[in-house]
């Protein structure tokens, strides 16, 4: 028995050697990495690898639909999963088929080819069935039933999507085969597509010369899968005729032609459809619909360029961006409202406003707050400067939050202090959204900041839409306008960003920045000052309805470091932009909203606030610097917030492969809001010796080593909750009593 121990093994190992779908998997391993790199980003999405700071694996794990995780959702999903794994099979079929001549023997060689093929296809599914379950659960804290419900409607999309495919295939070799053949041959003999007919035909004789002869070699198969039950061994091809074989995969090139084009066509009719809430899929559901067709463009760009096709496709995207006015290269977006008719129009970025009038504007508005804010006792109030840092919809949600909170525990003192907002990112958003609600309380409107609905609003998803409009259109073609202010526009995922928080917040904030000059000249309300950073110089381009040129200079002398907005485009309709485009300008998260480029020459470019001043420190201390004189003799003091994240040092941090490779650089990357607030602080500090004491610091943070919250524009319930918790945090409850005693 022990002598025949090791000839069974052999016999099982050669077995599974030769066993087709193993064949697949090591001819992917040797030759086609390309294809089996597409699998790549999906497996490290679920797994919680990829993305996981930006809050990808929640769009794959937990699809939202019109604002819901529910059934309709998932099935979307599983339908765009379907269609990336039949274009997995497709791409394969169209590389490798003709390798392993045996398949042309069988009756459906596509069907049982993919079915050998599925291996990566069933784990990738397995996996995704576990980790969506304990996302759910976990993070959405969905009943296990629903959950159940959920991945039964996903797999449903699925197998409906994959059925249906192969009905096409089908239709196409055996209903109407005349059809297939003769659209084929009449687009390929066109004048002009002439071209086509001559690749195909040498991609057919490449093939015969690189098809076995016989069932030997690197490309033995001895045993395959036959049906979902069942195996059966391979039959001898070696008595046919070559170029029947490659007749018999070549037709399938012709199919997956056609299949291509009608993804393509789907494609880009949903791309036109924008303004459907009803109508637009769940972001992942988005993403695998562009990993799908990114797939099928790679299978036939195989047929044309062979081994040479990811190089092939590099050079034709690097020449793209260049050639076409629609891509990459030129995706620079617009801010709406403003002028963009004359290209040629100079801007003068070194030329600026009158430091002295404007800064006299604002002590009048200084005045005007100090009277609102009189104390009968005679004392003098103290002033509060918000800053509010950069991070998405989480720093949306907590700068809106705790302030409300933290003005309901005060009483109303807490708006009514507060002079000025600065800061970046979704930390803007929120105090935008607080300031407006604030306005509106004053008006009558409303009767209190902190509100279940209000809070709804903040946190309805933005991160769907943006992302169905990158994968269905924008990264390649634009073509939908709109008009506003008189002025066109195009409709891509910066529109629909937009629109999509104005759907959300209700049209509070779509108006133009002109509209807040009398309530911040009035001090009906705080100052708000947006500095997306500017990409040719890295300096901050100042963003307020009221005139603040001394924001530009140096604190110390009159030095020109920034530009002011109104100032600098009041010839391109300044006055005119639409605040939400300001904000979006404020917070341009990439990949999710594109660099904005403002009209005139030079043409200036601007990016998130986050990459300059995240914190909102800068900006603060220069007005607090402007003003000292003033607040010294006006105030009581000022009190600058900060609201934020708690970020821990962690020096135990293990340094895996992938940021070895991307060190320093990369360190750099993840590390620079750290890096900025680690230089700031003490900038923000010595206005304690400015103020000659009268300086008190305000923090009000969240999360903590195991409740970390991710940077997006989409939360999850889990998210919300630790957002919600966050301001009964001892040390939160700590610094609002000793704001309440500040303000009293």
């Amino acid at each position: 028995m022990n002598r025949k121990q090791p000839g069974l093994w052999k016999s099982i190992g050669k077995k599974i050697y030769f066993f087709f779908p193993v064949r697949l998997l090591l001819g992917y391993l040797k030759t086609n990495h390309l294809i089996l790199l597409s699998w790549l980003i999906p497996f490290m999405i679920i797994l919680n690898v990829f993305g996981i700071k930006f809050g990808l694996p929640s769009l794959f794990l937990a699809p939202e639909y019109m604002g819901k995780i529910n059934g309709p959702a998932f099935l979307f999903l599983g339908l765009v999963t379907g269609s990336f794994i039949m274009a997995f099979h497709i791409s394969s079929y169209v590389v490798m088929a003709h390798r392993y001549p045996f398949i042309a023997t069988v009756s459906r060689p596509f069907y049982i080819y993919a079915l050998n093929n599925s291996v990566i296809p069933v784990v990738y599914l397995i996996i995704y069935l576990y980790q969506s379950f304990g996302f759910q659960t976990g993070y959405e804290m969905i009943p296990p039933g629903k959950v159940m419900v959920n991945l039964l409607f996903f797999l449903s999309g699925v197998l409906i999507f994959v059925y249906v495919s192969f009905g096409f295939f089908y239709f196409m070799v055996r209903v109407w085969p005349r059809f297939a053949s003769i659209g084929y041959s009449k687009l390929s003999k066109k004048k002009g597509l002439r071209w086509i007919s001559r690749i195909v035909e040498k991609d057919k004789q490449q093939k015969m010369q690189e098809a076995p002869k016989e069932n030997r070699g690197p490309s033995k198969v001895e045993w395959y899968i036959s049906s979902l039950t069942t195996t059966s061994p391979s039959l001898e091809f070696s008595q046919y005729n070559k170029s029947f074989l490659t007749k018999v995969f070549h037709q399938q090139h012709k199919n997956a032609f056609y299949y291509v084009l009608l993804i393509l066509v789907f494609i880009i009719v949903r791309g036109m459809i924008k303004d459907q809430p009803q109508l637009i899929l769940p972001a992942g559901a988005s993403l695998q619909l562009l990993f799908t067709l990114i797939l099928l463009i790679t299978s036939l760009f195989y047929i044309v360029f062979r081994r040479w096709t990811f190089m092939a496709a590099l050079l034709l995207l690097f020449v793209g961006n260049y050639i076409s006015p629609f891509t990459i290269n030129s995706y620079n977006d617009n801010a709406y409202g403003l002028n963009y008719s004359n290209k040629k129009m100079p801007v003068r970025p070194l030329s600026h406003g009158n430091f002295r009038k404007d800064s006299l504007n604002t002590v009048k508005i200084l005045n005007r707050w100090a009277a609102k804010n009189a104390l009968p006792s005679g004392e003098k109030p103290k002033m509060v400067i918000v800053c509010s840092s950069g991070g998405g919809m989480k720093l949306a949600m907590w700068t809106y939050y705790s302030m409300a909170y933290a003005d309901s525990v005060t009483h109303g003192k807490l708006m009514r202090h507060t002079q000025l907002f600065t800061g970046a990112s979704g930390g803007m958003l929120g105090a935008a959204f607080l300031r407006q609600l604030y306005l509106e309380k004053q008006q009558g409107k409303i009767k209190k900041l902190l509100s279940k609905k209000y809070i709804s609003q903040i946190t309805t998803d933005i991160l769907n839409p943006v992302f169905y409009s990158f994968s269905m259109s924008d990264w390649f073609f634009r073509l939908q306008h709109f008009r506003y202010n008189g002025h066109r526009y195009y409709k891509d995922r910066a529109y629909m960003f937009e629109q999509t928080l104005d759907r959300n917040l209700g049209p509070v904030l779509d108006k133009p920045l002109i509209a807040y000059r009398k309530p911040e000249e009035n001090a009906t309300i705080p100052m708000l000052i947006l500095t997306p950073t500017i990409i040719n110089s890295g300096s901050r381009l100042i963003i307020s309805p009221v005139d603040v040129s001394y924001l530009t200079k140096d604190p110390y002398s009159k030095l020109l470091k920034n530009i002011e907005f109104r100032y600098n485009y009041h010839a391109f309709g300044a006055d005119s932009l639409r605040f939400l485009s300001a904000i979006r300008m404020n917070a341009s998260f990439p990949y999710v909203s594109p660099i904005v480029a403002l009209p005139g020459k030079p043409r200036i470019s601007v990016f998130d606030a986050g990459l300059n001043d995240d914190y909102g420190y800068l900006t603060a201390y220069d007005f607090a610097m402007e003003f000292k004189s003033w607040i010294l003799q006006n105030t009581g003091g000022l009190i600058i917030i900060n609201i934020d994240e708690n970020d821990y040092p962690f020096y135990g941090k293990k340094i895996d492969f992938t940021s070895h490779l991307l060190r320093p650089l990369g360190t750099l990357f993840s590390d620079w809001l750290s890096i900025q607030e680690n230089n700031y602080l003490p900038v923000i500090a010595s206005l304690k010796k400015v103020l000659n004491g009268k300086f008190h610091f305000i923090s009000f943070r969240f999360g903590s080593k195991d409740k970390r919250v991710s940077l997006s524009w989409h939360l999850t319930k889990r998210d919300k909750q630790i957002l919600k918790q966050a301001i009964y945090l001892p040390k939160n409850q700590q610094e609002i009593q000793r704001l309440n005693k500040l303000l009293r």
